[in-house]
């Protein structure tokens, strides 16, 4: 049986990050009018005025020059610039900064060679500096060692996520749970897992709905149900969810090849 990856815990976000950080009534002017030259996808006037507030020092406006120069947009793209950029933000103190360039060395992408090490250490400053994206990649990152004092460090990590209802935490420690479980042969966990994530896929949590389509397509886990996967896969394509569509043209396919073998069996017969 065709197995169907669980989907991914945590997407890169590289957006844009500009003032709606902060309340509206707090929005800086500059950034304010950059905004408006967005809308207006008047990217080269953006660009030109990040230019201006990053010359001033200003970490967000270097961390947003750095974006639209990795995307291309208002100028040449420039990935090599790009992550220096990020690491001028990044070493004034900018969160997201410190996040994209742990989640690239995380990766290997963006030019840079894979480097956990470094990976490990942005990330942790952006979850120091409070960004909740970064504290749970670490997390991930730190599961993915296999070793005691890393899973326990990971848990520590999304303890005060779940804590506040962090969805993404809770999934996290969730397949956490099950792979855990699997491990060490012991039902508890994955019993302990699979109802988080039955409960945040009752919630309308995309990823929940995913691993709960794709447990229910291999039946490793819960009876396969190729059915109800099925209209998981097929609402969440027709939301465009990524994977969706992929999904449910495997279960498509599937749900075909087994309605084809009673054919065969009673031919034999």
């Amino acid at each position: 049986m065709k197995k169907i990856i669980f989907a991914s815990l945590i997407a890169l976000s590289s957006h844009m990050a500009f003032a709606a950080e902060a309340a509206p009534a707090a929005i800086d002017p500059a950034f304010a009018k950059i905004e408006e030259m967005v809308k207006a996808k008047n990217m080269t006037g953006a660009y030109q005025e990040l230019d201006k507030l990053a010359k001033t020092g200003n970490a967000q406006a270097i961390y947003n020059l750095g974006y639209l120069t990795q995307t291309g947009q208002g100028t040449a793209k420039d990935e090599k610039k790009a992550v220096k950029l990020y690491e001028q933000a990044a070493s004034k103190g900018y969160p997201v900064a410190n996040y994209v360039l742990g989640k690239n060395y995380a990766t290997g992408t963006l030019g840079l060679k894979t480097d956990i090490t470094k990976a490990k250490q942005y990330l942790s400053k952006a979850s120091a500096q409070g960004f909740d994206d970064a504290t749970l990649d670490l997390a991930v990152l730190l599961f993915s060692e296999n070793k005691p004092a890393s899973d326990k460090e990971g848990l520590q990590k999304l303890e005060p996520l779940i804590k506040k209802g962090n969805y993404q935490a809770i999934h996290a420690k969730a397949l956490y749970n099950i792979s855990l479980g699997f491990k060490n042969k012991t039902e508890a966990p994955i019993k302990e897992g699979l109802q988080s994530i039955q409960e945040l896929a009752q919630k309308g949590y995309i990823p929940a709905l995913l691993a709960v389509g794709n447990m229910l397509t291999n039946g490793n886990i819960i009876p396969q149900n190729l059915p109800e996967a099925k209209k998981i896969f097929a609402a969440l394509a027709k939301d465009n969810v990524p994977q969706a569509k992929e999904s449910l043209a495997i279960v498509d396919k599937m749900i075909a090849e087994q309605a084809k073998a009673p054919a065969k069996t009673a031919k034999k017969s």
